[in-house]
């Protein structure tokens, strides 16, 4: 959502600049790939793979939860989704060590196929789905409902975890 629907959004809602909004995104993306560096120090130190991709996850939903009630002016919100990308930076290198320890042993292709297909899904769809509520005018349910798809990741990432036996 943010990829595809921040510039329309900062643009329309809050009356940002072309070039503030494209800043903006180019600040979620490369807070993204911080965010997954300081990720990958974090993964190498964990065990708990599940629980620090709930934790990134569920603080990208609050921030993007923040920008979707609208209390936030346009540089607030601007701010807060390049604090976004960071934080979903974080979790991404602990989401391929939880995927890589729920994997049973011989089924690395199956499994990693299955997940990135099914991310690839999730991309291919999001637009369809958000883009009917751009198109109506409801830029704060949009970000809501980005959202909301995180909280469903945190929960997704706690129930693998939960069925993951630990492996020191």
């Amino acid at each position: 959502v943010v990829q595809n629907c921040s510039l329309s959004i900062l643009r329309v809602q809050y009356g940002v600049s072309l070039e503030a909004a494209t800043f903006t995104l180019s600040a979620y993306m490369l807070s993204g790939a911080v965010g997954m560096f300081v990720g990958g120090v974090v993964a190498a130190r964990t065990q708990r793979s599940d629980q620090v991709v709930a934790a990134a996850m569920l603080a990208g939903a609050l921030l993007l939860g923040l920008c979707g009630l609208g209390w936030l002016d346009a540089k607030a919100t601007m701010v807060v989704l390049a604090l976004t990308g960071f934080a979903i930076g974080i979790g991404g290198p602990s989401r391929d060590m939880m995927i890589k320890r729920a994997t049973p042993a011989g089924a690395t292709g199956r499994v990693y196929g299955m997940v990135y297909s099914g991310l690839d899904v999730g991309f291919a769809i999001a637009p369809m789905v958000f883009g009917v509520w751009m198109d109506q005018g409801m830029y704060g349910a949009t970000l809501l409902g980005a959202a909301f798809v995180l909280l469903l990741s945190v929960g997704a990432a706690l129930a693998v975890g939960a069925r993951t036996p630990s492996r020191a």
